[in-house]
């Protein structure tokens, strides 16, 4: 079985600001006409304000007065839906490998440092190589829950319900002995203890009910995952979708607001915290 998708993203990340939206002007460009947004639902608790559905064309208007369009969101986002949600065309199995099986696990692997198994920075500037991938060393781009060959990003909870999504995440380490070493899990926390041959990535997920109709819709809304790595320094790195991996420096990743392209705080959930093991 070969399994294969497309993916593309530009994803950046903007500092917390926290300023207070104003009710009668929203801090906008004064050529928004300001009375026909509808405040809708997202990921979390950003706010984020629509005007009418226009399909692609449709205005999004976050708290710090940001103007962009769905279209615009969707060309700086990861996530590009399958052709086939049942057919997935990345080169993740082997064919041999499709239903692996695994010797018993090895007694307790010796705790290592705080970061475990996690290794030094090193810039990745590959087209073809998404955030998720790049947290993983996987040699190109896939979503969470491909490692099955079947496509989940149509399940109710994968941009709603950001431990759905870990959950498949672990399960894509667990099932994929080509690339990954079995015994993935979430962590209670960014400072949990992690093994010697363990390293950290987090997981947020994004979502804006860009028609405004009260439930996910795909393409018609703006749907997102992205996920960053602990390096052996401690400090945080990301990549963003096909850009340049980027050295961010950021030592919490919990508080730190995770935009998309020019909407901020686009990616709301609570960050989940998952110790991956790779080769």
């Amino acid at each position: 079985m070969i399994l294969k998708k497309t993916y593309k993203a530009a994803i950046t990340c903007t500092l917390l600001l926290n300023l207070a939206l104003s009710s009668a002007a929203m801090a906008a460009p004064i050529d928004v006409d300001v009375s026909n947004l509808k405040e809708v639902q997202t990921s979390g608790p950003e706010k984020v304000w629509v005007g009418e559905w226009k399909g692609d064309d449709t205005i999004i208007v976050d708290t710090q007065g940001n103007v962009t369009t769905v279209g615009e969101l969707k060309e700086s986002s990861s996530f590009v839906p399958p052709a086939d949600d049942n057919l997935i065309n990345n080169e993740l199995l082997a064919p041999e490998l499709i239903t692996p099986t695994f010797e018993p696990d090895s007694p307790q692997a010796t705790l290592a440092s705080a970061y475990g198994h996690a290794w030094p920075y090193t810039a990745e500037n590959s087209y073809g190589i998404n955030c998720y991938g790049y947290a993983l060393r996987f040699p190109g781009a896939i979503n969470p829950g491909d490692g099955d060959g079947v496509s989940n990003v149509r399940d109710p909870a994968y941009f709603t319900n950001v431990y759905y999504t870990a959950g498949l995440v672990v399960q894509d380490g667990n099932t994929n002995p080509l690339y990954f070493k079995p015994g993935w899990r979430i962590l209670p926390g960014r400072t949990a203890t992690i093994n010697s041959d363990e390293h950290r990535i987090a997981l947020r997920v994004g979502w804006i009910d860009s028609n405004g109709n009260g439930k996910v819709d795909i393409p018609e809304d703006n749907v997102d995952y992205h996920f960053m790595l602990q390096n052996s320094s401690g400090l945080w790195s990301e990549k963003h979708g096909h850009q340049a991996s980027q050295n961010t420096g950021i030592s919490d990743p919990s508080n730190f607001v995770w935009s998309n392209g020019s909407l901020y705080g686009f990616y709301n959930s609570v960050t989940v915290y998952i110790a991956a093991k790779v080769f």
